[in-house]
C-alpha cells in the first residue's frame, strides 16, 4: 500500500517576553518567496478559536542567499506590550501565486513581564 504525506509543515514551538522586541529568523534551506507579503502569521488560544494576534507583511523580511537558500525575518516591535501573556497555537503559511504553503506550526508562549 502506498501513502503520500502532503504536510511537510515543521514543528517550531516559540517562547517569548511580552513587551520584548520579537525578531525570529528562520532559514529554510530552501527557496522560498522573496515577496514579504506572501506570508501570514497567525496565533490562537486553539487551532479551533478566532486569531487572537495576527503578524502582516509588515512583520516580515525575506533575505536570500541564492537561488535554493532564503531567510525569513519576523520581527515585531513595540506591539508586543498589548500582548497577552497565555499559551497559543499558531501556524506560518506561504502564499505563493496561490499556492498555500504551512511553513511552520506549533505552540506560541507568551511569558508575562514586570516591567
Amino acid at each position: 500500500m502506498a501513502k503520500v504525506n502532503l504536510d511537510t509543515a515543521s514543528r517550531l514551538d516559540i517562547t517569548c517576553r511580552k513587551g520584548d522586541t520579537f525578531t525570529l529568523v528562520i532559514d529554510f534551506g530552501e527557496a522560498i518567496s522573496t515577496t514579504a507579503s506572501n506570508y501570514a502569521m497567525l496565533f490562537a488560544e486553539t487551532d479551533t478559536a478566532t486569531a487572537s494576534y495576527t503578524f502582516t507583511a509588515s512583520s516580515f523580511s525575506v533575505t536570500s542567499g541564492d537561488a535554493t537558500n532564503s531567510q525569513l525575518t519576523i520581527s515585531v516591535t513595540g506591539d508586543t506590550a498589548n500582548w497577552t501573556a497565555g499559551n497559543y497555537v499558531y501556524d506560518l503559511e506561504e502564499d505563493n501565486g496561490g499556492v498555500v504553503k504551512t511553513r511552520l506550526y506549533g505552540t506560541f508562549v507568551i511569558n508575562e513581564d514586570v516591567s
